[in-house]
């Protein structure tokens, strides 16, 4: 509370008397009564807001100056006090007009450290699973677009991997979960609760007929090792079938079904007796090791994303899928961690591939947008093969606790009322037409199921730089595979916005055939 005791203090009244100083102030040193979240701001966040609200000018120097002065010799990276919190407001309500002074307190709402800070700090904390994304910093949602700590905006082409569908801020679920961590944060798995309660008697009508029993997770890769377990314990065999091009996530059993073997090397999941890859969209190469006896259990992505680049199981193959589960006595696991809620959806009730391809599994993994954004995600599948586990096989002390379940049922209540899946295949025609206009020499093809959408262009490189300048003006896409672009944006996306994506990537790619064309000429001699 420093900052609230010091702005009700006559000192702080006299020294930020001027119309938008007590706003601003409240922005660089919270009051943790109401912001509890927060730390005060730096001055390499002052000197860096002022970059962008000043600009590069005289009056921005001096005004840095002042500011470092009011620090009293505090580091670029040292919490502001409130002393000095008050006197910079003070010289920027001064200095600033009212539009100004505005927008500087949102920007420190927005980030009240340094976006240099952020990165140094990530880099040096982070064991290096992934490759650090620090090409901006998102620090606020509305709708489909994202916005960065230096105020720019962008339509997000990635939805966090196809995790925050319904946009990337949602106030309903916000309210919710508010009010659900001031009642009850957290309960295990096997305790039951008034929030689960809810989701379950209000949940109905998207998932296929007979997936009725629910194991709660908090992960994709989590689910997908429990739908593992689930299923041998029911069939009493070890041996699994998994897809050339198939990715289920990075634990050790989703890991170990995943094709790419440089993932699976390190850790000695190369050579795993129980695991069998079949080709994709192959029925003959499954048919063989089912009739070997290897394997009773089959999983797969629906649509293939992450490694292959956004391909789908034709009609036939799954269907053939299924009939030849069935023929074996085999149970058939769907994925559908990244497809599901509406993201490959051709129509009304398409809510996962499984109906838009008309096929029910024997199991269901499900997650990403199940709640709108928050960590949820479950094991689905009929009460005949759920009882094959028993109290003791497994456990989770997070899973499906109140926060999730108040998440899962506001996000799943605003799709199904917003109707998402009809609005998904609307704009994937409006896509799919727009992209077919586009003609480039860079782009060889393009392939879609609902919102997740691969643009095969000529090269990895040429992928990179088309996002890049796509970054300028104002879409931001981060996922590809080798030469493939991949677009999976927040289903709530408007006309506007696709309208906006697409010239961005056309100028994109007029830009680079442009400087291609240039060096050409050059390297032919001003040919």
């Amino acid at each position: 509370m420093i900052a609230k005791l010091d702005i009700a203090s006559g000192k702080a009244g006299e020294t930020c008397s001027k119309a938008g100083c007590q706003e601003l102030l409240k922005a660089m040193v919270p009051d943790y009564s109401t912001h509890p979240e927060r730390v005060p701001a730096t001055l390499a966040r002052v000197d860096e807001v002022l970059e962008i609200v000043a600009g590069h000018t005289l009056r921005k120097e001096v005004l840095s100056l002042k500011c470092a002065d009011a620090a009293q010799g505090l580091g670029p990276y040292d919490p502001l006090p409130a002393s000095a919190g008050m006197k910079m407001a003070a010289i920027l309500t001064e200095a600033l007009s009212p539009v100004e002074i505005g927008k500087c307190a949102s920007l420190f709402m927005d980030s009240e450290l340094s976006t240099d800070e952020v990165v140094e700090l990530h880099k040096k904390f982070k064991i290096p699973v992934s490759r650090l994304e620090d090409d901006l910093l998102p620090v606020r949602g509305l709708g489909a677009k994202v916005f960065d700590s230096k105020g720019n905006a962008y339509v997000d082409l990635d939805s966090n991997y196809s995790a925050t569908n319904l946009g990337n801020a949602n106030f309903e679920i916000a309210t919710g979960l508010y009010n659900q961590a001031s009642t009850l944060i957290s309960q295990k798995e096997d305790r039951i609760q008034v929030a689960r309660a809810r989701f379950l008697k209000e949940f109905s009508g998207m998932l296929p007929a007979g997936l009725e029993c629910f194991y709660w997770q908090n992960s994709g890769g989590e689910a997908v090792d429990k739908s593992l377990k689930i299923a041998k314990a029911y069939t009493g065999q070890q041996g699994v079938i998994a897809f050339e091009g198939g990715f289920h996530g990075r634990t050790h059993g989703a890991i170990a079904i995943t094709h790419h073997v440089e993932y699976r090397k390190p850790f000695g999941l190369d050579k795993v007796g129980w695991v069998h890859f079949a080709k994709y969209n192959d029925l003959e190469s499954v048919r063989k090791i089912l009739e070997s006896g290897a394997a009773k259990i089959v999983i797969l992505e629906l649509v293939q994303g992450e490694e292959a680049g956004v391909r789908s199981a034709t009609p036939e193959f799954a269907a053939g899928l299924r009939a030849l589960c069935d023929m074996h006595g085999a149970v058939l696991i769907a994925d559908e961690v990244q497809t599901g809620f509406g993201r490959v959806s051709t129509g009304p009730g398409k809510w996962f591939a499984s109906q838009v391809l008309g096929i029910t599994p024997d199991i269901m993994v499900i997650g990403k947008s199940f709640g709108g954004g928050f960590p949820v995600t479950a094991v689905v599948t009929s009460r005949k093969i759920s009882s094959a586990m028993k109290p003791g096989y497994d456990g989770s002390t997070f899973g499906g606790n109140p926060m999730a379940m108040t998440a899962a049922l506001i996000a799943t209540r605003q799709m199904k009322a917003r109707d998402l899946a009809s609005r998904a295949a609307e704009a994937s025609e409006i896509f799919r037409a727009g992209l077919a206009k586009i003609e480039s020499p860079l782009m060889k093809s393009f392939r879609m199921l609902g919102l997740m959408i691969g643009i095969e262009l000529i090269s990895a490189s040429v992928v990179h730089n088309v996002q890049e300048i796509m970054k300028k003006h104002g879409a931001h896409s981060s996922l590809s595979t080798g030469s493939i672009l991949r677009w999976m944006p927040p289903l709530v996306i408007t006309d506007e916005e696709i309208a906006a994506v697409l010239d961005a990537f056309s100028k994109a790619l007029n830009q680079i055939e442009t400087e291609l064309t240039l060096s050409k000429r050059i390297l032919n001699g001003g040919e």
